[in-house]
């Protein structure tokens, strides 16, 4: 490493403050011999205490200047900066020779940010921001391997480190200005260990640093790979929104359309934007075309036709096959973008079609099983018989499966339901009828349920059927 005016081996910062030992301590005893007065300001920062002058620290820090007031002697440092960090910085105030190393830079340039420490001393030595500005201009912006340390540090300064201080941009820049033609490959996988909140800073960040977006999609691309699993959706979303997709190069938006990892809203995005670009380019190669054989056919002077006529020709034909290959390169790459689109659009009906299914036998279970219920408590057969005998013979079991017959006996024949008095009346009233067209009855179910021999001619004797159309019932009553 080369040796810098500001960089040297750095101060030990282990020892506590109340040693005696540390240059800190020394530093405000001096300060209180020099001017005959005590250390007035209790400074609490991350769980540690600092007494110190107050003079010493406002004629530094802006910031300090506004919070310790004359009636203040306790204040707690709100900012992001750490214990090790501030003795750094006090140690300035006190007059001390800092020493900036890669690994401080960042820590000590956001302090300075957040401390407003613009202002210089008595003696004419520059303020903390100006000399941590030049250190990073000078020895960091020229150097990609110093530049990946410092944008190391950053990342657990975020956001601070690039809302106040813009570090990771100028580290960023420093990468794109590197003549190496990965873009900066290798500092992606640094990148993608942020958290999702942080992770938006550093994309935008790297918005600014590049002409398009390119490295940015490469970026989400690996956070999203990385932590599929433990980021939502909606966190998907928010992280490609980073994403500017008109400027994106063609294979790289060819490749985020065919990306099944990003979410449909990106896709879709990236769809609109690659159709877009494809018809402008269709219609400027187009125009280009009818601009071309709009020059074919201006006149010419007769004295050189034959001179001018066949370089115009070569020259318009060599034009109309170059735009023949062009037309031809984009015809593909159309046909290609839409059909990664129709795949996509088609495994998305897939998943539909699956969801669809899933619910439709859903549905279908809910209902076999409403069925089974039902079918439980479905009309039961009753019997009505006669005095001596209340069993049903062989011969009839055939016709007791019939949910829709009721047998009742002669004395319990004004039992039987209203809905069949006007028929049984009309029957009544004729009994030749009544008996052809009870014996054809008798005849048919005989057919359908194969009734014994010994069972019709019960039947046919001693019962006449009444059928109700209303109620779809027959009703089998006992002679008397």
């Amino acid at each position: 490493m080369r040796d810098y005016e500001f960089s040297s081996a750095s101060p030990s910062l282990s020892p506590a403050l109340s040693s005696p030992c540390t240059p800190l301590h020394s530093r405000v005893e001096s300060w209180s011999r020099a001017t005959g007065h005590k250390a007035e300001v209790l400074i609490r920062v991350q769980g540690k205490c600092f007494h110190l002058h107050k003079d010493a620290l406002t004629s530094r820090s802006t910031y300090l200047k506004r919070q310790l007031t004359d009636f203040v002697s306790d204040f707690a440092l709100p900012l992001n900066i750490s214990a090790e960090t501030f003795t750094l910085v006090a140690e300035f105030c006190y007059g001390a020779h800092l020493v900036i190393t890669l690994l401080n830079l960042a820590a000590l340039r956001t302090a300075a940010e957040l401390l407003e420490m613009t202002e210089s001393n008595c003696d004419g030595d520059d303020n903390l921001l100006h000399l941590t500005d030049t250190y990073f201009r000078q020895v960091v912006a020229v150097n990609r391997d110093y530049a990946s340390v410092v944008f190391r540090s950053c990342l657990s300064l975020l956001p601070e480190a690039e809302t106040a201080a813009f570090l990771v941009s100028g580290c960023i820049e420093a990468f794109a200005l590197s003549n190496d033609g990965d873009g900066g490959a290798d500092w992606l996988n640094e990148v993608i260990t942020v958290r999702p909140e942080d992770f938006q800073i550093v994309a935008e960040a790297i918005q600014r640093s590049f002409g398009n977006h390119d490295v940015v999609y490469k970026l989400v691309d690996l956070y999203i790979v990385r932590y599929n699993e433990k980021i939502t959706e909606d966190e998907k979303t928010q992280i490609c929104s980073s994403i500017d997709c008109s400027k994106l190069s063609p294979q790289v938006l060819l490749d985020a359309v065919q990306n099944p990892i990003m979410p449909l809203r990106f896709i879709v995005r990236a769809m609109l934007i690659e159709q877009l670009n494809t018809r402008r380019t269709i219609i400027s190669a187009a125009a280009a075309a009818v601009a071309a054989d709009h020059t074919q056919i201006q006149p010419h002077d007769h004295h050189d036709n034959k001179k001018s006529i066949e370089p115009t020709g070569e020259a318009t034909t060599l034009g109309s096959l170059l735009q023949r290959d062009t037309m031809i390169r984009q015809s593909a790459q159309l046909r290609a973008t839409m059909a990664a689109t129709s795949s996509r659009i088609q495994s998305l009906e897939e998943e539909l079609n699956g969801m669809k299914k899933l619910l439709d036998e859903c549905h279908e279970k809910q209902e076999n099983s409403i069925l089974l219920e039902d079918g439980r408590r479905s009309a039961s057969f009753h019997y009505g018989t006669n005095e001596n005998s209340n069993k049903i013979t062989k011969g009839d079991k055939a016709s007791a499966s019939s949910a829709s017959f009721r047998i009742l006996s002669g004395k319990g024949s004004a039992e039987r339901s209203e809905g069949t008095s006007n028929w049984s009346s009309s029957c009544k009233g004729t009994p030749r009828s009544t008996k052809k067209i009870s014996e054809r009855l008798i005849n048919g179910l005989k057919k359908a349920f194969r009734v014994s021999g010994s069972a019709k001619e019960a039947a046919s004797k001693d019962k006449i059927i009444r059928f109700d159309p209303f109620e779809a019932q027959c009703l089998l009553i006992t002679i008397p």
